[in-house]
């Protein structure tokens, strides 16, 4: 039995090593690699709007009282509550950390189809993470419960809440929401790292819609802080995903954002090289 465990092992051991030599090179696959592609990505077009984009959620769902009433429609109309369910606060835990041990197991097995795609989704959530932590601080804006009690009768009769930001005052406040910001730029860290999967590759999406959802039904977060955080998840991961999509390392970068002075202003521009 020990011969045959022994025996089982070595093969096994010889198809890593045959599979990860039949790999292409996997240059600069660390987490911490190809930062200057990441930002070089980061300030496309694309990622640029969408970015702009996040924070028109707050600033219409706010004042109007939308969050508000969306509030209440989750809370009263379509069944959820303060805590409904544990999985959307632990998922990011679970998915970061799979992640993480994923891509220790590529890195020794020396698989580049493994260190690739997870080196960019450890970056590009300990990214989001960082930008979340700077925008919870810069807008301190109220959690929907504002520090009540969640089980109280009258939680639900503060429309003003949905308006409360206290900027630089609140440490980590509520907008936007970390676990969906998270594991959207997981997500979209997975699929732009690799294009070739196609349709395959936004397998996360869903999960991220999932998380988001369950912030929104758990009276965690309002709803705009859900929008913007996917919008916010999409530009960052999906920056560092395209930084990552090349097993050799080459920048898939193909252009530029152009910064000049002009008048009393400045000229902004996208040069791309076609």
């Amino acid at each position: 039995m020990h011969r045959s465990v022994t025996v089982a092992a070595a093969i096994l051991a010889l198809l890593v090593h045959e599979v990860a030599r039949a790999e292409p090179a996997c240059e600069r696959a660390a987490p911490w690699s190809r930062l200057g592609d990441s930002a070089g990505q980061f300030v496309r077009p694309l990622p640029l709007v969408l970015v702009a984009a996040s924070a028109v959620p707050p600033a219409v769902f706010a004042p109007t009282g939308f969050d508000h009433r969306l509030r209440v429609l989750a809370q009263r109309d379509l069944g959820g509550k303060y805590r409904l369910e544990p999985v959307s606060l632990y998922a990011p835990f679970v998915l970061a950390g799979g992640t993480l041990v994923t891509h220790v197991a590529g890195a020794l097995s020396d698989s580049c189809a493994i260190q690739r795609p997870t080196a960019a989704m450890l970056q590009a959530v300990v990214a989001g993470l960082a930008v979340t932590g700077l925008v919870k601080f810069s807008t301190g804006r109220a959690w929907p419960n504002g520090g009540r009690d969640p089980t109280a009768l009258d939680r639900l009769d503060h429309p003003e809440d949905a308006q409360d930001f206290r900027p630089f005052q609140r440490g980590l406040a509520a907008f936007p929401s970390g676990h969906t910001l998270s594991v959207m730029t997981l997500a979209a860290a997975f699929r732009a790292a690799q294009p070739e999967l196609g349709v395959l590759g936004w397998v996360g999406y869903p999960l991220a819609a999932g998380v988001g959802a369950g912030m929104w039904f758990s009276d965690h977060h309002w709803a705009s802080d859900v929008v913007s955080a996917m919008l916010l998840g999409e530009a960052i991961g999906g920056s560092v995903g395209r930084a990552f999509a090349s097993p050799n390392g080459e920048s898939t970068e193909t252009g530029r954002l152009l910064l000049a002075p002009y008048g009393r202003g400045a000229f902004v521009g996208w040069e791309r090289i076609f």
